[in-house]
C-alpha cells in the first residue's frame, strides 16, 4: 500500500506530501490543477523516463519519495536486506539533477535505476489513457491472461527452458564454425607447440646457459687458471697449505704464553680449512669443464631458440601463457565431437522441456480464457454496454518462446450481431476504460495491491460512470486505489476524498492536494455536478449522491 507521496520541486508542486488510505481515494480538482503531475511523479517513481524541464524554475533537482506498506516481504529485496521488516516497509526516492544526474534510493540505500524498474510491479499498477492504449496491444492482452500465479511461475521456468534451448542452439554453431577451420586451426597450433618442444624457457634456465656457453667457449683459460690455483694452494712445491704447516705449529707453541697468539692460530686452523674446501671446489670445476662440441653445438641451440621465443612473445610468462592457451585449444579442437553431440543433448534436453512447460501453460491459458470470456461480459453489461462481445484468440508462435506456444489477442464487439474484431481496431476510449476495470475486477492474483486509475472513466456517460465508481469501490474492498475522476458519480463512491489545488503566491504557482472533510466533500462534488457556483440545492444534490453510492454496497 502506498501511505505516502511526497514531491518537491516538479512544475508547480513546491513541496507536496500526501498520505493516502487504504481503500478507495479519489482525486478531483479543476483542469490544470496538477492532477497529471501526481501521475508523472508517480510514473517517475516507478522507473520511467522524466523530461528534466519539469524540474521547478530555480531549482536543479526534483525529488519523488514514496513510502510503501506492505502484508509480506517483497521477493526481489530479498538479497538486498536481511530484516524482513526492511523488504515490508519501504521508503523509495529518486532524485533527477538538472545535469541529468540521477540517483535511487531504497531505505536510504542506493540502488540501480533498472532496479526500480524491476520493482515497480510489486509497489502498483498504474493505468492512465495511455495505459488504456497500452491494453490494445498483443502483449499486453497476454500478460493479462497469464496475471495467475500459477501461469506466472511457468512463465518463469519457460523462460529458463527458453535459455537452454538457445545457449545450446548458440554452442551447437561455434562447434560446427570450429569444425570448419579445425585442420587450418590444428596446424597453427601443433606449429605453436612445436617451438617449446622440449625447451626449458624459464629464465633462470636461460641464465644457466648463457653461463655453459661462456664457459664452454673460454675452457683452454679458465682450465688454466683453475689448475694454476689449485696448484698453489694445494698441488704445487710448496703449496700454500705445506706453507701453513709450519706457522700453525710456532703459534701452538706461543699459544700458552698469550691469548692473543692462541687465538691468531684457531684463525689460521679456520683458514686452512677454507683452503681445503678452496682447493676441493677448483677440482670438481676442473672435472666439470670436460665437455664436447656437440654440447657447445647444443647449448648454442638452445640459446637461440630461447632469444627467438622471448623476441616473439616477451618473455617467460608470456610464454608459458601462449603454450598453455595453445595446448588447451587443441585439447578443445580434439573434443569437438563430444561437445556437439553434448550441445545437441542439451538442446534435445531443453526442447523436450520447454514442450512440456508449453503444453501445461497452453492447457491453463484455454481455461483462463474460457472464464474471462464468460465472466467479462456480465461486467461490461454492468458498466453500461447492452450487447457486449469478447473472445480470447490465441495464435501459435514459433517454438521455444520464452512466453510459451502462443500469443493472445483479445477480440471485441459492442454491438450485438457483429462479428468482434480486435480491440485495437474497434474500441473506444470509453470501452477501453471499462474494459481495463473489468479485467482488474476479474484479476485478483496481480503482484501489485495498489491500483491507480487516471481518469478511466473517460469517455463514459453519468449513468455508467456510476457503475464504474461502483465497480471501483467494489475492487477497493481488498485493494488500494488511487483514481483521478472529473465524474461526481464517481467520487462519490471514495473513501477518502484529496482535491487538487492551484494558486498563486508572490508571482509564483504553487499546486496543492488536501484531504477534504465531509462537508467540503460536499461542496466539492457539487462543484463537479455543476461546473459553477455551487447552490444550495446542488449542494442537497451531492449530498444525495454520497449517501446513494454509502448504501450502493
Amino acid at each position: 500500500m502506498l501511505q505516502k507521496l511526497r514531491i518537491r520541486n516538479l512544475a508547480v508542486i513546491q513541496d507536496l506530501e500526501v498520505d493516502f488510505q487504504p481503500g478507495l481515494n479519489v482525486l478531483t480538482g479543476e483542469t490544470g490543477a496538477g492532477k497529471s503531475i501526481l501521475m508523472d511523479s508517480l510514473r517517475f517513481l516507478g522507473g520511467e523516463r522524466f523530461d528534466k524541464t519539469l524540474i521547478r524554475t530555480g531549482e536543479n533537482r526534483v525529488t519523488i519519495e514514496g513510502h510503501f506498506r506492505f502484508d509480506r516481504p517483497l521477493p526481489p529485496l530479498m538479497e538486498f536486506f536481511e530484516d524482513e521488516e526492511d523488504r515490508r516497509e519501504i521508503i523509495l526516492r529518486r532524485e533527477l539533477y538538472e545535469d541529468e544526474r540521477q540517483r535511487v534510493f531504497i531505505n536510504n540505500e542506493p540502488f540501480k535505476l533498472p532496479f526500480l524498474r524491476q520493482l515497480a510491479p510489486y509497489l502498483y499498477s498504474l493505468y492512465g489513457q495511455h495505459d488504456q492504449r497500452n491494453l490494445a496491444s498483443g502483449i499486453s492482452q497476454r500478460e493479462l491472461l497469464d496475471l495467475p500465479q500459477e501461469h506466472l511461475s511457468l512463465l518463469a521456468d519457460l523462460d529458463g527452458a527458453s535459455r537452454s534451448v538457445w545457449e545450446a542452439e548458440a554452442a551447437l554453431k561455434r562447434v560446427e564454425e570450429r569444425e570448419k577451420e579445425r585442420g587450418r586451426r590444428e596446424e597453427y597450433l601443433r606449429y605453436v607447440i612445436a617451438e617449446f618442444e622440449g625447451l626449458d624457457f624459464r629464465e633462470e634456465n636461460y641464465r644457466v646457459l648463457q653461463e655453459k656457453k661462456k664457459v664452454f667457449q673460454n675452457s683452454e683459460t679458465i682450465v688454466r687458471n683453475l689448475q694454476e690455483s689449485l696448484n698453489l694452494i694445494q698441488e704445487g712445491e710448496p703449496s700454500l697449505l705445506e706453507l701453513l704447516g709450519p706457522v700453525e705449529k710456532n703459534l701452538a707453541h706461543l699459544a700458552p704464553f698469550k691469548k692473543e697468539w692462541e687465538e691468531l692460530g684457531e684463525e689460521l686452523a679456520t683458514f686452512r680449512h677454507q683452503l681445503e674446501d678452496a682447493a676441493s671446489r677448483l677440482s670438481l670445476s676442473l672435472g666439470e669443464i670436460d665437455y664436447t662440441p656437440e654440447e657447445l653445438e647444443e647449448t648454442e641451440e638452445s640459446l637461440a631458440r630461447l632469444e627467438k621465443l622471448y623476441r616473439k612473445y616477451g618473455g617467460e610468462a608470456e610464454m608459458g601463457k601462449r603454450l598453455g592457451e595453445a595446448v588447451e585449444e587443441m585439447k578443445s579442437l580434439e573434443s569437438l565431437e563430444f561437445d556437439r553431440e553434448e550441445s545437441l543433448q542439451r538442446r534435445r534436453e531443453g526442447e523436450r522441456r520447454w514442450t512440456e512447460l508449453a503444453e501445461r501453460l497452453t492447457s491453463l491459458r484455454l481455461k483462463r480464457a474460457s472464464y474471462l470470456e464468460e465472466h467479462i461480459v456480465g461486467e461490461l453489461q454492468e458498466l453500461g454496454m447492452k450487447s457486449p462481445l469478447f473472445k480470447v484468440q490465441m495464435t501459435a508462435v514459433e517454438p521455444f518462446s520464452p512466453t510459451g506456444a502462443e500469443e493472445a489477442e483479445f477480440l471485441f464487439s459492442s454491438n450485438a450481431g457483429e462479428t468482434p474484431r480486435p480491440l485495437s481496431k474497434v474500441a473506444s476510449g470509453g470501452e477501453l476504460s471499462r474494459i481495463m476495470l473489468a479485467l482488474k475486477l476479474l484479476s485478483q492474483e496481480e503482484a501489485s495491491r495498489t491500483f491507480i486509475f487516471d481518469e478511466i472513466d473517460s469517455g463514459v456517460g453519468g449513468g455508467t460512470a456510476e457503475r464504474v465508481g461502483e465497480k471501483l469501490l467494489r475492487l477497493a474492498k481488498d485493494h488500494q486505489i488511487l483514481c483521478i475522476t472529473h465524474f461526481p458519480q464517481v467520487a462519490a463512491f471514495g473513501d477518502h476524498h484529496f482535491r487538487v489545488e492551484k494558486e498563486e503566491r508572490g508571482g509564483r504557482t504553487f499546486s496543492t492536494v488536501r484531504s477534504l472533510a465531509e462537508d467540503e466533500r460536499v461542496a466539492e462534488i457539487a462543484r463537479l455536478m455543476a461546473g459553477t457556483a455551487v447552490s444550495e440545492s446542488l449542494s442537497q444534490g451531492a449530498r444525495e449522491l454520497i449517501e446513494r453510492a454509502r448504501n450502493r454496497l
